[in-house]
């Protein structure tokens, strides 16, 4: 059995979880919200793996790329729809979210 700090897991999991506070912040008190983000700040120590093979490199490579597409669409949607919105805000809860989430999904699915 892996050691918890291993599990990658846990890595998307806890992004998934700050952009989905960050969001409920950003929605509740506004920019000030966005403070809600510096709890990106305890993800390596969460998370630490010295030795990461060819497998799970190429799977963070496919997560990457589902995330920058995803967030590109996320965030043209949101010019389009509501332009005075707090666009680094967005775009940071965005990414944490979509990351998380198609992380799970990928290494879910490999």
């Amino acid at each position: 059995m892996k050691k918890i700090r291993e599990n990658i897991y846990v890595l998307f999991s806890y992004e998934l979880f700050v952009g989905l506070i960050a969001f409920a912040a950003i929605l509740l008190f506004g920019k000030k919200g966005s403070a809600a983000l510096l709890l990106m700040v305890f993800l390596p120590i969460l998370y630490w793996k010295r030795h990461i093979d060819e497998r799970e490199y190429q799977l963070f490579y496919k997560v990457g790329h589902y995330t920058s597409i995803f967030v590109f669409v996320v965030m043209l949607l949101f010019y389009m729809l509501r332009p005075s919105i707090f666009s680094p805000g967005v775009l940071c809860i965005s990414y944490f979210t979509i990351h998380g989430l198609s992380g799970l999904l990928v290494f879910s699915r490999e």
